[in-house]
């Protein structure tokens, strides 16, 4: 049995946007978020994340893959359970909690 390794992407929210926007210290005083300001927006990314563009890119890799490895797939079986392959964005339903 082959033993795959998993590849995992961990992403710290609040560093993310300490990037984009640094955080205020002796450097940037102006200009700058709060910590409480970057945990703030952290926690609504956190509760709106869209992660749509995340499964096309997957399913278009899948689809891509299996064209070149010359995977039968004359019933299009694959695409069948690749939900996203052809969802456009303006597609998704969001969740209005206000």
């Amino acid at each position: 049995m082959t033993v795959h390794p998993d590849f995992e992407i961990k992403i710290n929210i609040n560093d993310l946007i300490e990037k984009r926007i640094p955080c205020c210290d002796l450097q940037h005083p102006e200009n700058c978020f709060t910590e409480k300001q970057v945990s703030e927006i952290a926690h609504n990314i956190h509760i709106n994340l869209n992660l749509h563009d995340i499964y096309k890119q997957v399913d278009k890799q899948i689809i891509s893959f299996v064209k070149n490895a010359g995977i039968e797939n004359k019933d299009n079986w694959v695409e069948s359970n690749l939900p996203d392959l052809d969802r456009d964005i303006k597609e998704e339903v969001g969740i209005d909690f206000e």
